[in-house]
């Protein structure tokens, strides 16, 4: 199960690509693919677009190794965070460190702002990263000490009543518990909680369907509500800092806890209207039996305090003035001094994931250093479009690739071309300038970040799906009918946030 839910993506289905290859060879001939697509794409820019003074010998190197990261993360040819090493490594290597010294090998500049070879290593202690990687300590502890699961039973219990009741339980307990930790592990914590009553009934029964398909939607609507709660938040929150945008944590779940409320009210909605209960499924819901939890004792108290502490540093960083990524230093130093997270839990910690980030954000510095972003978004032909046609336009392509593929890989990918979208000026035919497009850098993010974080449409979609899919009873139907009513809520609420955002 831990395979399936790789934070990270999926594999394509060898019958994807029966006919073109032997599946067998997928991975050698993917992996291979990759430098040749890059290389190719490099020489291509060079004399396809001969005299285009906006694409720099910098930019089609910068081009050459996005092409090659795409394909990596499209194809899964190669671990995810590997492909996110990789950003870091060929950017020092062909851009940051030729800039400095200039070795035989180096570019021309021309426009190029990069001047070191640390510009593409230093996202790897990215304040984002810090947090991310405080956030993660925290989940760990809580998990640990059996602090989340005693949490969890608290919340959980009071809706015991009914179907109805517990479905909401489900949905909102989950939600809460995914907005500070990995949404993964609070799946697999909440499916175990719920086990006994699912695993009593029939794989056929709605009740059992209703409760394995309201854990991953919990799970991945709640991530929503924190710059902490998935990757693709805090991708976003350290692109918009990057670029100046003064977001805090509180200001993020201003706006983002009011959409995952809605959220989860719909899918409720949607899980009553599709699976209705029989007399059998009251009847067991009412007599649900939480297994006990690991008590940890004193360990569960200083966690239960951390928890809390750090969390309010968090929300009254606006006030406090503390940096949000200082702050996620608390539980990091407490449970490291205490004992509770020994060196074995550490090693154990997300840092794959924490690589991908640094990797998507080396990626960004890289294309907007190098002027291949504004190149690509003058590409795009969204010129004389309104904000909200432009919103619409990037929320459902980022939507769309992270239902197929890694939600985390589809943020970094599609994060520099959004933000350069930001104000970017349409042009008549004429070529005269008219009205920029009103778009603000933290409309552009936020779209991109929500409509990463509402992909939930196929059971590979994201690690919760794979989670309750694994645990028996549900369909890929199941799936694609709450995925697709999840998604277009969440496109229009995106929509709604963004443009109350304004510019």
């Amino acid at each position: 199960m831990r395979r399936i839910a790789s934070e990270m993506g999926y594999r394509p289905d060898a019958s994807i690509i029966k006919g073109l290859v032997d599946a067998r060879w997928w991975p050698i001939v993917s992996v291979g693919l990759g430098p040749i697509l890059g290389s190719f794409t490099f020489l291509a820019a060079e004399t396809a677009l001969p005299g285009n003074e906006h694409l720099n010998a910098d930019a089609r190197v910068m081009l050459g190794i996005f092409v090659l990261t795409a394909w990596y993360w499209i194809t899964a040819a190669i671990p995810p965070f590997a492909t996110g090493v990789l950003i870091m490594g060929l950017g020092a290597l062909f851009l940051g460190y030729p800039a400095k010294d200039g070795r035989p090998f180096a570019v021309p500049a021309g426009g190029s702002t990069i001047t070191d070879w640390t510009d593409f290593i230093a996202p790897a202690a990215a304040p984002v990263v810090i947090l991310m990687l405080g956030g993660f300590i925290l989940g760990k502890a809580a998990h640990k000490t059996g602090f989340d699961t005693l949490l969890a039973q608290v919340l959980l219990t009071p809706f015991a009543a009914s179907p109805a009741r517990l479905i909401l339980g489900v949905l909102l307990v989950t939600a809460f518990l995914s907005m500070w930790m990995s949404n993964t592990a609070t799946a697999v914590m909440m499916v175990t909680l719920v086990g006994p009553l699912c695993f009593s009934l029939d794989k056929s029964s709605k009740l059992r369907r209703a409760l394995l398909l309201a854990v991953p939607v919990g799970a991945n609507v709640g991530g929503i509500g924190t710059p902490i709660g998935t990757p693709p938040n805090a991708i976003a929150f350290g692109a918009l800092k990057a670029a100046g945008v003064e977001l805090d944590f509180l200001g993020w779940m201003l706006f983002a806890v009011p959409v995952v409320v809605v959220l989860l009210l719909v899918a409720w909605a949607a899980l009553l209207v599709f699976y209705k209960f029989t007399d059998d499924d009251r009847a067991k819901s009412a007599s649900l039996e939480m297994p006990p939890p690991q008590r940890g004792g004193l360990a569960a108290v200083v966690t239960a305090i951390t928890f809390g502490f750090t969390v309010f540093l968090w929300v009254t960083s606006p006030w406090t003035g503390l940096p949000i990524a200082a702050a996620a230093l608390v539980p990091l130093m407490v449970f490291t001094a205490s004992g509770i997270m020994s060196r074995n839990d550490i090693n154990t910690l997300e840092w794959d994931i924490l690589l991908l980030i640094a990797g998507g954000l080396a990626l960004g510095k890289g294309m907007e250093s190098t002027g291949l972003a504004a190149w690509l978004v003058d590409q795009i032909p969204l010129a004389g479009l309104p904000a909200i046609a432009v919103i619409v336009v990037i929320s459902s392509m980022t939507l769309l690739m992270s239902t197929l593929m890694s939600n985390t890989a589809t943020a970094n990918l599609l994060m520099p071309i959004a933000l350069g979208l930001a104000g970017a000026a349409a042009t008549t035919d004429g070529g005269e300038s008219t009205v920029p497009v009103v778009l603000s850098l933290t409309q552009a993010g936020i779209a991109v970040a929500l409509g990463a974080g509402l992909a939930m449409g196929l059971p590979v979609s994201t690690p919760p799906n794979a989670v309750s899919f694994a645990a028996g009873g549900l369909s890929v139907f199941d799936f694609l009918r709450i995925g697709a009513i999840i998604g277009v809520a969440g496109l229009a609420a995106t929509l709604v946030v963004c443009m109350l955002l304004g510019g």
